[in-house]
């Protein structure tokens, strides 16, 4: 009687689900009706550019499967387009790599229920609802848990699978305070269900039965007020209010006692609650602060209900995982499931965070889980990818420290001892690829050292373990040689102890004092005297040789500073006058051709100032141009055309340039300036540096690969032979951008560069790169001119993540030795000049700095000597004057090179008198120019 009513009421149930979902489909069905034909050419034209957009995606995801935002794009665009297998694969893949979201849960579950209409389909839905649940802490997929559990009651869902899930919805979630009472509502509200349907129809008598089950179904429900007016709850005052109108009866004390607790505790934490609903998502701060006054009542129900509540929203926060994993840790949830749960969801959301593998691998152990599994954890570990190599030496540690606990040294240990050493040799050689930083004290080969030294009795083998980490760049530490004591004084003899504190004397270089008091400490206790007395001899001589080496550092230091200082004074006080006003000078002027003796004196002080060689201008002349002078042709001008000349026009000079090519044809022809056009300056390149013997087809072939090309231009002299520069236009501008990639490739024997085309008329050319300091990005140099660029990204990628690296090339494209590695951080950039400065690549030590060039027009001789470097290649350049030119030319006019007339009564000379040794001048012309005045200079130069 009992199953058959139990059954009448399943059905029941079924029935108006049943119809609650044929109402929903019609109502579907006739909205889909009413939008369809508006929608179908709108689906056409979408789904060229979907499915293009998917194969983008697709690519990207498989040359990275941690692409996020890839993943979520693909099932949004599948979604629309309705195609449920693969939406389903990329569902599961993207959940392979990632913990799904409460909406990315609700999304898929909504669209697999309406689907589960036999047995097998809707066993894959509580095994995706399984999966959900243990993904993050969700009220809102646990309601529609327990909903679709009670939509199949009748068919393979007994009410005792519903009351499982549910009990299993509120000892996970039905301690949230703000959430938690949907669930304890939704449970009583089955169970009020279940009691109606054991009231007998309106006219009978209820059976002995009948009264049973309701009485035992109204116990069910009172049970389920008391237990949740017993928790803190939001709107827990009307829940009170519902029960007395429910039960109908007085309330037992204990259940007041219980309720009176429960509100008292609300009010302590509805501060808690609104600073979460004031703060902004993700509350990492508010919800710290809950956890705190959590954790000092001590309730671990509470602690973890509230810990799960804080990483819904701070998933990617791996802080706030180690202090939920220590808090678990501290034995006070030790149950198998919630803490390996913990662990794996936590590793999932970040997995670049070798802390929490290494309590994973800690947390496997202390389940006594298999090696095998524990192997595999590991291999996970090493493969996710970490920012540097001294986070896979925590995951390798790890794992060698429990492959030793594993060893049983009073039992046979051969298999253990054999897997320890290759695990830890194939270790060393892993972080040995991320160089001395992975591992700056070989702390791993230390423990290898003493595993050996001390359980295996091989202090061979410790020795050469130790002589591998001394000659990885270490010998120079004295913390590292007296490690390496200890060990030799603790399972080594003394003689070998003689020969390591010998060694470390000779190399030490940054704590030479504790190597002598550790040498003669050790004669002291273990030598007789004659070893204590070749010892202390042994370390003053050493000691004095050091302190002096140290003072005269220091003087050398000094005298750089001082040098420094001078220098920049000096630039200052140039800076200051040049950028100060102007003095005026009262003193009487003397007029030199038209000019004040100021301005001259200005011009000759900027001329000694700049690099440049400068011809110095002619003095004007105030009075009419001599008879017969004529206006000197502009430079580059070939004058008029003689009489009688029939040939062409003269071109007009402004569309004329004089060709400056830098190959057989410099000379002075005349090539056609190309007007620029804007729409097509985006879709053109230009290519320089072109071998002189290509031609526009030799340059299309070259840039055919990068796009349909619509015009050539290759830039000629007059006489039609090529200037090594061209420009090539595309019909789009993704060509231009496709032939931006054939910068520096060598065509022919020369690098040619590619550029955007840009129109120079407009504008001055720019500096290119910033003159001040750029704390994110780095200066480095003394690389050898084999390092390729590759190289240098994975050298500096461990320091952070970078934005650009640069090699600096002469314009054939040979390397120059320096570089710039561009951080986005800049305190990564800082981590990484200390960690990289001194690196020895092959037999190159490079020096790296922060980039802080020097101002443009900075001279050489004030800068500062530490952080500038001159180009290479340029000669030697120390001061701030271009100094001597191998050819000079003698720039005083002929007039005062001959030699004047004699004065009337003087005796003519025999001979000229010989040259002057400073500039190569006739001494008799610089005496005479020396007694004549601005005046006579002017008349004799005009020839007046």
């Amino acid at each position: 009687m009992a199953e058959s009513m139990e059954k009448e009421e399943a059905d029941s149930l079924d029935k108006i689900a049943e119809e609650d979902e044929d109402g929903s489909e019609d109502a579907d069905m006739q909205s889909d009706n009413a939008g369809s034909s508006d929608d179908d050419n709108d689906d056409d034209d979408d789904e060229e550019a979907n499915k293009k957009k998917l194969e983008e995606l697709q690519k990207q995801i498989e040359e990275n499967s941690y692409f996020y935002d890839g993943h979520t794009e693909i099932i949004k665009i599948l979604r629309n387009m309705g195609e449920l297998d693969k939406l389903r694969n990329a569902r599961e893949k993207m959940s392979q790599y990632f913990p799904l979201t409460q909406e990315l849960w609700l999304e898929w579950l909504r669209d697999e229920i309406p689907l589960a209409t036999d047995e097998k389909e809707r066993k894959h839905v509580y095994d995706l609802f399984e999966r959900a649940v243990k993904d993050y802490l969700s009220v809102d997929v646990w309601l529609e848990y327990v909903q679709f559990c009670i939509g199949g009651m009748g068919q393979i869902d007994g009410i005792s699978h519903i009351r499982d899930v549910f009990e299993r919805a509120l000892g996970t979630a039905g301690l949230h305070v703000s959430a938690g009472s949907s669930l304890w509502e939704a449970y009583r509200e089955f169970e009020n269900a279940l009691m109606s349907g054991y009231m007998p129809q309106p006219g009978q008598v209820a059976t002995p039965e009948q009264e049973e089950k309701f009485n035992s179904q109204q116990d069910r429900v009172v049970s389920l007020f008391k237990r949740q007016l017993s928790i803190p709850l939001m709107d827990m005052q009307e829940t009170m209010g519902e029960f007395k109108e429910y039960f109908e009866e007085e309330i037992d004390d204990g259940t007041k006692e219980a309720y009176h607790k429960a509100l008292e505790k609300l009010q302590k934490l509805l501060p808690y609650e609104e600073a979460l609903t004031a703060a902004e998502p993700p509350r990492l701060e508010a919800y710290l602060s809950y956890i705190d006054y959590e954790m000092t009542h001590d309730d671990p129900a509470r602690i973890q209900n509230i810990f799960e509540r804080a990483l819904q929203e701070n998933c990617l926060n791996p802080e706030l995982w180690l202090k939920y994993a220590k808090y678990l840790d501290h034995k006070r949830l030790q149950v198998e499931p919630l803490v390996l749960g913990m662990y794996e969801r936590s590793v999932r959301n970040c997995p670049w965070c070798s802390q929490l593998w290494q309590r994973y691998v800690l947390a496997m152990e202390r389940f006594h889980k298999p090696q095998t599994e524990i192997k595999e954890l590991v291999d996970r570990a090493l493969q996710c990818g970490f920012n540097s190599g001294a986070d896979y030496l925590v995951v390798w540690s790890t794992y060698c420290d429990y492959l030793r606990r594993r060893i049983k040294w009073d039992q046979d240990h051969d298999d253990e001892l054999e897997l320890f050493r290759l695990t830890i040799e194939s270790a060393v050689n892993f972080l040995s690829y991320y160089g001395v930083e992975a591992d700056p004290k070989g702390s791993l080969q230390q423990f290898w050292a003493v595993i050996e030294g001390k359980f295996c009795k091989n202090m061979t083998r410790a020795r050469e373990i130790w002589n591998d980490i001394m000659s990885a760049g270490r010998n120079h530490q004295a913390a590292l040689w007296l490690d390496y004591l200890k060990i030799e004084r603790a399972y080594g003899d003394n003689k070998h102890c003689r020969k390591l504190l010998n060694r470390a004397l000779n190399v030490v270089t940054d704590w030479p004092e504790s190597i002598v008091e550790a040498m003669i400490n050790f004669e002291r206790e273990e030598g007789d005297l004659e070893h204590y007395d070749a010892a202390v001899t042994k370390c003053e001589v050493h000691m004095d040789a050091v302190n002096k080496e140290r003072k005269e550092a220091e003087k050398e230091e000094k005298r750089v500073n001082r040098r420094i200082e001078k220098k920049q004074k000096r630039f200052d006080s140039k800076q200051k006058g040049k950028k100060g006003p102007e003095k005026k000078d009262k003193s009487p002027q003397k007029i030199t051709g038209g000019e004040s003796e100021k301005e001259e004196n200005k011009k000759r002080k900027a001329s000694e100032e700049s690099n440049e060689f400068k011809v110095p201008e002619v003095p004007s002349s105030k009075g009419p141009p001599p008879p017969g002078f004529k206006e000197p042709a502009p430079k580059g001008s070939k004058g008029p055309p003689p009489p009688g000349f029939k040939g062409p026009p003269p071109p007009d000079e402004e569309i004329l340039n004089k060709g400056e090519g830098d190959g057989p044809h410099a000379q002075s022809d005349f090539v056609e300036k190309a007007e620029q056009d804007p729409e097509k300056s985006k879709r053109t390149a230009f290519v320089s540096n072109l071998d002189y013997s290509i031609d526009e087809d030799g340059i299309g072939q070259i840039f055919a690969k990068c796009g349909e090309i619509t015009d050539i231009r290759l830039v000629k002299t007059i006489k039609g032979k090529s200037k090594g520069y061209a420009y090539v236009e595309f019909k789009d501008e993704l060509g231009m951008l496709e032939a931006l990639k054939l910068d520096r490739t060598p065509m022919q024997g020369r690098p040619v560069f590619v550029s955007k085309c840009e129109d120079r008329s407009q504008k001055k050319a720019q500096f290119k790169f910033s003159t001040e300091m750029e704390k994110n990005k780095l200066f480095v140099k003394n690389l050898p001119f084999t390092c390729s660029k590759d190289a240098l990204i994975q050298i500096f990628s461990e320091h952070g993540p970078l934005r650009e690296v640069r090699l600096v090339t002469y314009r054939s494209g040979a390397p120059k030795g320096l570089a710039y590695v561009e951080f986005e951080d800049a305190q990564d950039a800082a981590k990484a000049v200390v960690k990289t400065d001194g690196l020895r690549i092959g037999d190159h030590e490079i020096e790296v700095a922060i980039s802080n060039p020097p101002q443009r027009g900075t001279p050489l001789n004030v800068r500062d000597e530490t952080s500038f470097t001159p180009s290479l290649g340029g000669g030697k350049k120390e001061t701030e004057s271009r100094g001597k030119a191998r050819t000079q030319l003698s720039l005083v006019p002929r007039s005062l090179q001959r030699t004047p007339a004699p004065a009337k009564g003087a005796r003519p000379a025999s001979k000229p008198p010989p040259p002057s040794e400073s500039n190569g001048q006739p001494a008799a012309a610089t005496a005479s120019a020396a007694k004549m005045s601005n005046d006579d200079f002017r008349k004799m130069l005009l020839k007046k």
